[in-house]
Parts: structure tokens; sequence; C-alpha cells
């Protein structure tokens, strides 16, 4: 087996160009055999090195990993505690809530309703015959009191107002005179 392997590695550095062919059988054979086992050893040597780096790191990791899984652990059993206690609270403030507004709803029952607004006095009634006018765009008080001879104050009194503010559409009545 052993030669059928330098054997094998000769004829590879024949083909590559490393021995020459008419080298003699004996010396050079061993000693290129030689170099080649050594060539192999320390490629073998090398890759061995890179393998044991691999595994350092992928060892590395894998503790990470571990650890990190562990932390994952650890956040879901505090997220169940937080989520029990949630639901405590609620229970809690549930029987709170039902009990404000019990409360509130007693509270609401004693009070007072709030005394009704005064109702403003009714408009005066004219005392003397008058005319019924709807008021017009671009009518004022003056043009109105002037139109059917009589006086600006006759016309608030008779109708109880107390500006010359006028609305379009404002029904008035103007003292006949």
């Amino acid at each position: 087996m052993k030669t059928r392997i330098t054997t094998a590695l000769f004829v590879a550095a024949l083909a590559a160009g490393t021995v020459s062919a008419q080298a003699p059988a004996g010396a050079s054979r061993d000693a290129f055999l030689k170099q080649q086992a050594v060539a192999e050893m320390q490629r073998v040597s090398a890759q061995v090195d890179v393998l044991a780096t691999n595994q350092e790191e992928l060892s590395d990791r894998l503790r990470k990993t571990e650890a990190m899984k562990a932390e994952i652990d650890s956040l879901r059993a505090e997220v169940a505690a937080l989520k029990g206690a949630i639901s405590e609270l609620r229970r809690e403030m549930g029987g709170q809530r039902d009990e404000i507004v019990r409360d509130l709803s007693k509270k609401i029952a004693t009070i007072q309703p709030p005394a009704p607004k005064p109702t403003p006095a009714p408009k005066p009634r004219p005392t003397g015959p008058c005319y019924e006018y709807t008021v017009q765009s671009g009518d004022t008080l003056s043009l109105i009191a002037k139109a059917f001879g009589t006086t600006v104050q006759k016309i608030k009194d008779m109708n109880g107002m107390k500006s010359d503010a006028l609305k379009i559409g404002q029904k008035l009545n103007v003292p006949k005179e």
C-alpha cells in the first residue's frame, strides 16, 4: 500500500513537472517523497488550524446563543408575570370603577336641578295705533322714522329696544302720527 501511495505521488509530481523523468530512481525519489509528505503535512496542519479556529468560533457563538436563550426565557417569564399583574389590576380597578359609578350616581341623585333661567320680559305691546313694518336690507331706525313721520325714540319705546341695531326680517311696530 505504501508503494502505491508513493508511486501515485511520484507520478503526480512527474506530471506537474516538479520531478524530472530522468531522475535517478533512488535518492532523489526518496527526497521528493519526503518533500511531498512534508508539504502535505503542512497543508493538513493549516487545515486543522482553520478547523480549530472555526470550532472555537462556533463554540463561542453557541455559548452566546445559549445565554440569549436563557435571557429570552427569563424575559418570557417576566412578561407572563406582568400579564398576571395587569389582569389582577384590571380586576381590582373594575371593582373600584363600579364603586365610583355607584357613588357618583348617588351624588347626582341628591343634586337639585338648576333653577330655571328667568324668561325675558315680554316686549311691550303698542299702546296706540301703529303700523307693522318688516326691516329690509339698508334700513336704519332714522330712515324708518322719517318715512313714517315719527321719531327714533318712539319706535324704540314702542318695540322695547335698547339699541339701534336692526336685523333683516325683524318686525317693528311704528306709531301712526
